[in-house]
């Protein structure tokens, strides 16, 4: 449906590096990144808005070099979704299809059909300027699939909006999703958005995809260090092995050691991270008896408690964070000043390659 091969393209002193990945038709994507890394850039590519230095691309089996930006079949919503200010709702999303030279006496019951689609009949006689921010960005997706577009790119949709009405526009992506073959290529920085959209995610780092895979596989699994603080990961450490042997590893990390779950020659640097919510914080009497545990005598520092979750940071031979859920009978082990064991499964730890 939509190739991408070794797209590279130098703005300044940015470069993206390199880009492949293909989309089957019907697929949601989202390009996670950073501000900076990227990703508008690569969507302006794709619609053909921006000229890559080298590389191909093609869509549908079509290689779109020299194809301009409306007839490539691809459809760019912005962040500001750029409606025109001095056209009512229902002029906006006609527009496209006065574009195309549309029958002009099908237009108006086309452009009905959307509105209904997207919830926004009411909103026919209004101006952008009048419209929430959800609001608009219902116009703004009715627009872009009035003209019947077989890839749909999304930069940061939901970028300006408030808790409950970026819920309110998830599930209208989500129906989007499920009711029209479109294949849609979202860029976001929010592990929500992946979560609720995605069918694959694709993580881009200073011009260059790092991973790509399942929203959980990233999240859970990050494959470098730079995924891994990207994606939020506490407890990122570096080492040096000082012995090895039947399937692991021990690290000596500060004046502390962790067990790692792979054989490494003794002296290999080795960078590990250990998600917060894999370490369980116990008190002396709770210490498990596991040679495949990793078990560091700790004193709690400081406790955060939010609606769902206790965050423990300990001081010790390694610095650890941990998350658990709260529960009452966790009560006696959450002061500030307390000797505790962090406790964690060797198998919990997760090993980095290169960037």
């Amino acid at each position: 449906m939509i190739e991408l091969k070794d797209l590279s393209a130098t703005i300044g002193d940015f470069r993206l590096d390199r880009i492949s990945l293909s989309m089957a038709k019907g697929e949601y994507v989202v390009l996670l990144g950073p501000s900076g890394a990227g990703k508008t850039v690569l969507l302006e590519i794709i619609a053909g808005i921006r000229v890559a230095d080298q590389g191909k691309i093609s869509i549908n089996g079509k290689n779109m070099d020299g194809v301009p930006p409306e007839h490539r079949g691809v459809a760019l919503v912005y962040q500001d979704y750029s409606l025109f200010s001095h056209m009512t709702v229902a002029r906006n999303v006609a527009y496209g299809m006065s574009m195309q030279k549309t029958d002009p006496l099908r237009i108006p019951g086309l452009v009905d059909e959307l509105l209904t689609e997207f919830g926004i009949s009411a909103l026919r006689d209004r101006y952008p300027g009048s419209l929430s921010g959800g609001e608009q960005q219902r116009v703004a997706l009715a627009r872009a699939l009035a003209t019947k577009p077989s890839v749909l790119l999304l930069d940061e949709p939901f970028a300006s909006l408030d808790p409950q009405t970026r819920k309110e526009c998830i599930r209208v992506l989500q129906d989007l999703r499920d009711t029209r073959s479109v294949t849609i290529l979202q860029v976001s920085h929010s592990p929500e958005d992946a979560y609720a959209l995605a069918d694959r995610t694709i993580v881009l780092l200073g011009g260059k995809i790092t991973q790509t895979g399942s929203t959980d596989e990233i999240f859970r699994y990050p494959k470098s260090e730079g995924v891994a603080k990207f994606v939020g990961m506490e407890n990122i450490l570096s080492g040096s092995v000082i012995e090895s042997g039947s399937g692991h590893s021990r690290l000596e990390i500060g004046i502390g050691t962790v067990l790692i779950p792979a054989d490494y020659p003794r002296g290999s640097q080795i960078t590990i991270g250990i998600p917060a919510d894999c370490i369980t914080v116990v008190s002396p009497e709770m210490i498990p008896d596991d040679p495949m545990m990793n078990i560091i005598d700790c004193q709690i520092r400081r406790v955060t408690c939010g609606r769902d979750i206790i965050i423990f940071e300990l001081d010790g031979p390694i610095p650890l964070t941990s998350a658990e859920r709260r529960s009452d009978d966790r009560e006696e082990v959450i002061q500030p000043g307390k000797r505790v064991f962090a406790v964690f499964r060797s198998t919990d730890v997760r090993i980095f390659s290169g960037d």
